[in-house]
């Protein structure tokens, strides 16, 4: 499986704080049936500013005690990048990466304040104009988005990718999160999940048989496909996504 947003980038966000933890909880990815991790640390000024030459090394210093500990797993990095209006720049002058270097953009919003439609809509297509597809990090967690779930693709414009975050699914951000992702699920409007994990006690990897049981509950086998392995594969791979959902 391909996990393709989480904060496990030692001390470099508000993720894992040492070597040690992001070890531990690479262990719990692969006992979950991962192989495959986008490291997505924050990008969010002017609290997290760190750029892709140094999260590259970090990164750098991650496979090499992987690789002490014999474990192989493959491993990308890209950001989670809080709306702002420069984002295209930020990529341009590598303060920012795209994940693993592919078309594909993780974006995320405030999650209590509503901005006004067209400046987000205006902040997305500044992307999608440069060749970006952007996805919009776990819209069930926004608050405006919880009020009403159905506004969904009015709000963020067109072609935008939905990621739903696996936590979700048995009530890791609370009620209102859980009920909104589900109804998100039944009109299709998720593209793939993604674990968001920060911590090795979150266990949101110990917990994934659990997760993918209440999600099969939810989505037939087909959708069930797309969103935990076809789409995620389809985009550490730089390949179109399925949208047929």
């Amino acid at each position: 499986m391909v996990d393709l947003h989480c904060h496990i980038l030692p001390n470099v966000d508000d993720g894992s704080f040492c070597m040690e933890e992001t070890i531990e909880i690479l262990k719990q990815a692969a006992n979950a049936g991962f192989d495959t991790i986008c490291f997505t640390p924050h990008y969010a000024e002017p609290q997290y500013i760190r750029n892709k030459k140094q999260n590259q090394e970090v990164l750098a210093q991650v496979k090499e005690k992987l690789a002490q500990e014999k474990m192989e797993m493959n491993l990308f990095l890209g950001n989670e990048v809080f709306l702002q209006d420069k984002m295209p720049e930020l990529l341009e002058n590598g303060m920012i990466s795209s994940l693993a270097d592919t078309q594909y953009f993780l974006m995320e919003l405030p999650m209590y304040q509503e901005l006004p439609e067209e400046i987000v809509q205006k902040m997305i297509v500044s992307l999608q104009e440069k060749g970006l597809k952007v996805i919009v990090a776990h819209p069930e967690r926004y608050l405006y988005i919880q009020r009403n779930p159905s506004k969904l693709a009015e709000y963020f414009g067109e072609n935008v990718i939905f990621q739903g975050n696996y936590a979700s699914m048995i009530g890791g951000y609370g009620k209102e999160a859980q009920k909104t992702i589900k109804k998100l699920l039944k009109e299709k409007k998720i593209h793939y999940f993604a674990t968001d994990t920060h911590h090795a006690s979150n266990g949101i990897y110990e917990n994934m048989q659990l997760i993918l049981k209440k999600m099969s509950k939810n989505v037939d086998e087909k959708y069930l496909e797309i969103l935990t392995q076809t789409n995620p594969s389809a985009i550490i791979e730089n390949k179109e996504i399925e949208e047929n959902l």
